[in-house]
């Protein structure tokens, strides 16, 4: 009795908290698409290919600076906030700030030094302008990143959400409008984009200063305690430098082999289905940026019968949300990608329908990954991206010297499918935890049959947006009356619900608790 109150504590914790993620998420999306939409059909796919492959080599060279300190600092600051023992947190957190400082000035320089060797790797002189500008970002990227862990660390939701998915995005969308109307052209893209990432740099200051104010009033520890700490987080952190880099060349990897094989014109067409894709991580979103926080709390006080339900039933609302999404991009690919990049983009169709098979698997990775840092293995999860990422390469290689943007799609979703199969292993040989509910293998059967009855639906109506959404609303009606007729919600399902009855004014800061 007492676990099942524990597991609907913490569901609905990561619940309150999603319904704030899911409207930063609503708004960050929006914001987010209509400025990715603006840049693809006002600059072409050239243009979009550029900043794409800029943004990512933007993000490999911070994610290196970083030293994975910053979710070294959400980790130790989480355990020692849940074991009140703020005072540890002082001396990871000027180390984490010193240490920043000082590498993202050297990678920052780097980058501007060495943009126009790059451009040419990848047989484009005008991605060294992008790649100049982008590494003024880099320093704002890692101090941001540090204020950031600490406001999730003490489980600020709203604040971490309004900064990440509002601020950022409508400052940068408000940048691309004037710097359009002041004739700036491709400039354009380079001011919004820093626009956006120095607002999160205040933003996240300002949201955290209180904290960090406290942080760094508690009294020092002594000296061979320090470095005990130091060496732990240290430890800890350093494999996730190579997790967070490694982890972003699997995720854009595709991209990169592209931009060098074929042209930057081909990896715009193909972002167009990669950033559609991404909207399955809108469900995995709305509970990961709290359920680190929550599991270790229960991990410093041994509960892993409650972490492994906390984390099934959270895998089982993914599933949920996510087989829809799934189903309409595999059955509607073109009308998807021409409603919002327009007809230019249509040859990424097929690249869509497959991308949306591998991003389905992808949505519980971070579930696994999180439920690892738990136990300290950042080394793990090191190894399996790595061997990830060699695989991913060889295949890309391979397949899109053969088949193009298609070829790079396969080889993601292989690689997304059998990456998500290791860490659930990983997972279950170190924590006993197998992440996934009987009732979610239930529903994923279940959901063929409305699929089944769309594809039929869908033969005998015209191809046009309206029959788009009549069609939309026909098979959600159908998948929600499935899944209750056959009673794939159980008892947390139903008490989340009642929750929510009982509760409809949320107050969204009663989880921001000072530390």
């Amino acid at each position: 009795m007492a676990e099942n109150e524990e597991v609907n504590k913490n569901l609905t914790i990561l619940v309150k908290g999603s319904i704030v993620v899911f409207i930063g998420i609503f708004f960050s999306k929006f914001l987010t698409y209509f400025y990715k939409i603006i840049i693809a059909r006002s600059f072409g796919p050239e243009s979009y290919g550029l900043f794409s492959l800029a943004l990512i080599i933007a993000t490999l060279f911070s994610t290196v600076a970083s030293l994975g300190l910053s979710e070294g600092l959400l980790r130790y600051a989480s355990l020692y906030n849940s074991n009140k023992e703020i005072k540890k947190i002082k001396p990871l957190l000027k180390f984490s700030l010193i240490f920043s400082c000082f590498s993202s000035l050297i990678f920052a320089t780097i980058l501007f030094t060495y943009s126009d060797l790059i451009a040419i790797i990848f047989h484009d002189p005008s991605l060294t302008n992008y790649l100049v500008y982008f590494s003024i970002a880099i320093p704002f990227i890692l101090i941001s990143n540090l204020f950031l862990s600490i406001i999730k660390a003490n489980m600020m939701v709203f604040r971490y959400t309004f900064i990440i998915n509002i601020l950022q995005n409508a400052l940068r969308l408000f940048g691309l409008f004037l710097f359009i109307l002041l004739g700036l052209k491709s400039h354009a893209i380079i001011g919004s984009y820093l626009l956006g990432i120095i607002s999160i740099a205040i933003g996240s200051y300002f949201a955290a200063r209180i904290y960090l104010s406290k942080i760094m009033s508690q009294k020092d520890i002594d000296s061979k305690s320090e470095k005990s700490l130091k060496r732990e987080f240290i430890s800890y952190s350093w494999p996730v430098i190579f997790v967070g880099f490694i982890g972003t060349v699997l995720y854009w990897i595709d991209s990169l082999v592209i931009g060098y094989l074929v042209d930057t014109t081909s990896v715009g067409i193909y972002g167009a289905a990669f950033t559609i894709v991404s909207l399955l991580g809108i469900a995995p979103e709305l509970f990961m940026q709290m359920f680190l926080p929550v599991i270790l709390k229960e991990y410093s006080k041994g509960r892993i019968d409650v972490i492994g339900q906390t984390s099934k039933q959270v895998s089982k609302w993914i599933g949920l949300l996510n087989i829809p999404a799934f189903t309409l991009m595999f059955i509607f690919p073109e009308i998807i990608i021409n409603s919002i990049f327009g007809a230019q983009y249509l040859g990424a169709s097929s690249s869509l329908r497959i991308l949306a098979v591998g991003g389905f698997f992808s949505s519980f990775i971070s579930l696994n990954t999180s439920l690892l840092s738990m136990k300290g293995k950042s080394k793990s999860i090191l190894l399996t991206l790595i061997i990830a990422s060699i695989t991913n390469l060889v295949l890309s290689f391979f397949l899109v010297s053969s088949y193009g943007i298609q070829g790079a799609a396969i080889t993601t979703s292989i690689i997304w499918f059998l990456t998500l199969v290791v860490l659930s292993a990983q997972v279950y040989k170190s924590t006993g935890i197998f992440a996934v509910r009987r009732n979610l293998v239930k529903i994923i059967i279940l959901s063929i049959i409305p699929a089944v009855i769309l594809v039929i639906l869908n033969s005998h109506t015209p191809n046009s947006y309206f029959w788009f959404f009549i069609k939309a609303i026909i098979y959600g009606i159908i998948y929600i009356t499935f899944i209750i007729l056959c009673k794939s919600l159980d008892y947390n399902d139903y008490n989340i619900i009642r929750a929510f009855n009982n509760k409809l004014n949320l107050n969204i800061l009663r989880y921001e608790k000072p530390i």
